[in-house]
């Protein structure tokens, strides 16, 4: 357990040092962030008018009962394809900087954005790839409340640990949806065998990160009491959320920045001289 925490240390100050040193970076994810909530909300407010809000997030939920209109299905397939659109588009984009800044060279938002637009076409497959997946799991967590929920977990975990470096393989070799899958699959199997299992956890170092932020959050709520006024109760939870949304959002570019960084290793490409890559090897359970 200690050494896991240690190299999730290790692999946190690797990343988050790169973002530090290139703050421009978290422009992605925070994008990413409102471009998914605009996602969202093109969903549900149709939905909301229809009437057909609930029932459509009874199905995202895995609450839907039998019977519902097939029309739900659609709806459903279409906000994954463009969610994950959105996401992976960003991803690309700061993946491509962190390559290049991995590489020796400086990247600006404007090269990741313009790489990004260049692999379109192969954003759009892996998009619609991740969105019939997607679609499939659910399908099987709601043929049973327990073994397909059950069944359903144990492969999303197979699917985004096999997913671990598509976003990498279309940055660097251009490749498809198909093609993007089985190099990320490959270059686990021969780095660090068939065991799927991580050996550190960046998540949790996010989580540390948070703490500060939630306890400021309940302290200024105890404080302030039913005393305050409404607007500055308003002011105080705006802050709080915005400085939330700043620390998932550099937690997640870090996440993408570690990504690059072991895919540059995995691959045999270059990587910065002052970077211990002997933990490298040790970042998923061998085969």
């Amino acid at each position: 357990m200690f050494e896991s925490l240690s190299r999730s240390w290790e692999f946190a100050k690797l990343s988050y040092g790169l973002m530090w040193e290139n703050k421009h970076l978290i422009v992605f994810p925070i994008v990413s962030t409102v471009s998914a909530f605009l996602v969202l909300a093109s969903f549900a407010l149709p939905l909301w008018q229809s009437g057909k809000l609930e029932e459509w997030q009874a199905f995202l939920d895995g609450t839907a009962q039998t019977g519902e209109d097939s029309t739900v299905y659609l709806i459903a397939f279409a906000f994954y394809f463009c969610n994950y659109f959105v996401i992976v588009f960003f991803n690309t984009g700061l993946v491509a900087c962190a390559l290049k800044i991995i590489n020796g060279e400086s990247a600006s938002l404007g090269y990741g954005m313009s790489f990004a637009a260049k692999r379109l076409p192969q954003i759009l497959s892996w998009a619609l790839l991740s969105a019939v997946v997607g679609m499939l799991l659910k399908m099987i967590e709601r043929m049973n409340e327990k073994v397909g929920s059950f069944i359903a977990s144990i492969l999303g975990f197979a699917w985004t640990a096999l997913a671990y470096f598509v976003v990498p393989v279309i940055v660097v070799d251009g490749e498809g949806a198909v093609g993007a899958i089985k190099k990320s699959t490959r270059i686990l199997k021969e780095n660090w065998g068939t065991a799927l299992s991580g050996n550190f956890s960046l998540g949790l170092i996010g989580f540390l990160l948070m703490l500060p932020i939630l306890l400021l959050l309940f302290l200024g709520f105890q404080l302030m009491g039913g005393s305050a006024s409404s607007l500055l109760l308003f002011g105080f939870i705006g802050a709080a959320a915005l400085a939330i949304v700043l620390v998932a959002a550099f937690t997640s570019a870090a996440d993408s920045v570690f990504k690059a960084y072991l895919y540059a290793y995995a691959t045999g490409k270059t990587v910065p001289r002052n970077v211990d890559t002997a933990s490298f090897r040790s970042a998923f359970t061998q085969k």
